[in-house]
């Protein structure tokens, strides 16, 4: 994703981002998970750089994972219902989820969890580490970093645009950010974070 394409699609809801993508990737080239609900390898584009996003995660978080897949209609996981993304695309579109979610708060006596934020903190993560000097060794992640690694300024454009939607909820400011995909595995530090941290505490008062 870069700058202008960012401005083009800033502005769209989330419904209407997951459509330009499915545009633009086209949709899942499978369905996520078989009915037995293991995954099917072939919805896997990382080759691509391209990450497949759940387009039902506006209702429930997480259906990428079995035990919560399992609670929801089947037809979530079908190929007309992945998107594809690289990082920061996905990224927009959780900040977008947070702005216009249609969550569903529990399915029978399960309670699921908040849509669009946990997104927002794990890829906000990975990318502060990636744009503070991180390298992976896993070839499937060095695939998604490449088409995202130049382009720090649209990430903290994306984040701007998520602390500006989110600056009547108290509980959300720049600190949630402060985040490392790789420092509870002990392969990285928020030491390290640091200068991209002061960036993103200074996004509201530039």
């Amino acid at each position: 994703m870069n700058m202008e394409e960012y401005l083009n699609a800033r502005t769209m809801t989330y419904l209407q981002y997951c459509e330009c993508l499915q545009t633009k990737y086209g949709i899942g080239t499978a369905d996520f998970f078989s009915k037995n609900f293991r995954k099917n390898q072939k919805v896997t584009r990382t080759k691509d750089g391209l990450y497949a996003h759940h387009k039902m995660e506006d209702r429930v978080a997480d259906l990428g994972k079995p035990e919560i897949a399992m609670l929801c209609p089947y037809e979530w996981q079908t190929k007309e219902n992945i998107v594809y993304c690289d990082l920061l695309e996905h990224l927009l579109l959780h900040v977008l989820i947070c702005k216009y979610p249609r969550q569903i708060e529990k399915i029978g006596d399960v309670k699921l969890g908040l849509v669009g934020y946990g997104g927002v903190v794990i890829i906000a993560g990975e990318l502060n580490d990636l744009y503070s000097g991180w390298k992976t060794a896993q070839e499937w992640r060095m695939n998604c970093h490449r088409k995202v690694e130049n382009s720090k300024k649209v990430y903290l454009a994306i984040l701007q645009q998520f602390l500006e939607n989110e600056k009547q909820n108290i509980e959300v400011n720049s600190t949630l950010l402060h985040c490392s995909f790789n420092a509870p595995f002990g392969l990285w530090s928020h030491d390290r974070n640091k200068k991209i941290y002061a960036e993103i505490d200074g996004l509201l008062s530039s």
